[in-house]
């Protein structure tokens, strides 16, 4: 069916953001090897544009999109707002939408995210990406957590970084968790654990992270007794 088909492309457009660099921005800067500037990114998100946009009108538009990054500024720290990261495609022409909300230590982890969505946007036929990203100390803010149970309501995907403050990952669970099934993809890269088991993409999922007995410890457990 259509939906089938969606559904199908959601889950293959997610692990394709992956490929295409967005998981260098949810690591630390030291384990990136090599780490695009914004300039690079910005760089790359122009040649792909410029490649698969051929008619004129599209092609205007399509840069525009790239070029006009609302989440910049000066240095390597981006804005500190969720709205001014939220990426809106301009021109759908008919195209399914899949929608991404994310979860980062810092803003300056979002940029990859930022050029990978806008490089979709400008270059797929297939596909256009709704995009919008929290800081993870943003949420101790009552309405910005507000804002963040009504972006997941609706999202296709969610993904998660670095969320190692107890509170705060409570908080992501608390809103997460229970939309768990209904999201297409979760993605999740180092956090607490409770973090960690909502992980699924297709068949694959953590949810019995730290649960399942281990044969090697419960040898190791059973040696230390004897001894």
């Amino acid at each position: 069916s259509e939906s089938f088909k969606t559904m199908v492309s959601f889950k293959v457009a997610a692990a394709a953001l992956l490929t295409m660099g967005v998981a260098t921005a949810f690591v630390p800067r030291a384990a990136q090897t090599p780490f695009l500037t914004s300039s690079e990114a910005k760089n790359a998100a122009l040649s792909t544009a410029a490649f698969y946009q051929t008619n004129g009108e599209q092609k205007r538009s399509a840069m525009s999109m790239v070029v006009s990054d609302p989440t910049a500024s000066k240095g390597a720290y981006t804005a500190t707002n969720a709205e001014s990261r939220r990426i809106i495609p301009e021109d759908v022409r008919g195209r399914p939408v899949m929608k991404i909300v994310y979860v980062v230590l810092e803003s300056q982890y979002q940029s990859s995210m930022t050029a990978a969505v806008k490089r979709i946007n400008a270059g797929s036929d297939n596909m256009a990406v709704e995009c919008v990203g929290y800081l993870l100390e943003e949420l101790r803010n009552d309405e910005a957590l507000e804002q963040f149970k009504i972006d997941v309501a609706d999202a296709n995907v969610f993904i998660g970084s670095l969320i190692f403050v107890q509170e705060l990952a409570e908080k992501v669970v608390e809103v997460v968790e229970p939309l768990r099934d209904q999201l297409d993809a979760v993605l999740v890269f180092p956090s607490m654990p409770e973090v960690m088991r909502m992980n699924k993409v297709g068949s694959f999922t953590m949810k019995n992270l730290g649960q399942s007995k281990s044969v090697v410890a419960d040898f190791m457990k059973k040696k230390k007794q004897e001894d």
